[in-house]
């Protein structure tokens, strides 16, 4: 393959990297002038905090692409474990949407990500929760009336441990 063809190919993968973080609503992607050979390293600009570099070549060098990709980063990025290695399938399609990308991120940062991304664990409230929560809304208004009823006071000390039971704190 002609080295025009080489650099072309490299190039389109690079677009199409762009085009899908724009399509996914990340903001807007570009392809960096030199693929990061200037000051600016990486291969893509774009508002992730993660430093991609893509690569779309037949012989697959796994260990030395990483290794420049962790490089890469801690020259030019804020974190330099916030690195991103996007390989393009060789064998696979080399055309735009249907070109198969597989990226590569340390694990630590995948689980952050899945962390992250975790909805929080709320517990809808049953019955008896939903009772006692209520319980609690009458005694603090009765509360507001009378700020200084032990009584109230004291059932509302009770309730409120209950409640923290029945949520499990």
């Amino acid at each position: 393959m002609k080295i025009k063809s080489i650099l072309e190919k490299g190039k389109r993968a690079e677009k199409e990297v762009c085009r899908r973080i724009e399509r996914m609503g990340l903001g807007s992607a570009r392809r960096e002038a030199g693929s990061g050979n200037g000051l600016k390293k990486g291969d893509v600009f774009a508002n992730i905090p993660f430093l991609i570099e893509v690569k779309n070549q037949k012989i697959i060098h796994f260990g030395d692409w990483v290794a420049q990709s962790k490089e890469q980063a801690s020259k030019g990025h804020i974190d330099p474990n916030k690195w991103c290695l996007v390989v393009i399938d060789p064998v696979g399609v080399q055309e735009g949407e249907r070109m198969e990308m597989y990226a590569t991120i340390e694990l630590d940062e995948f689980l952050e990500l899945l962390k992250k991304n975790q909805a929080p664990k709320v517990k809808e409230p049953d019955k008896l929760l939903t009772y006692q929560l209520n319980q609690l809304k009458e005694i603090f208004r009765r509360l507001e009336k009378d700020p200084l009823s032990n009584y109230e006071y004291g059932r509302a000390k009770k309730l409120c441990s209950d409640v923290n039971k029945s949520l499990g704190l």
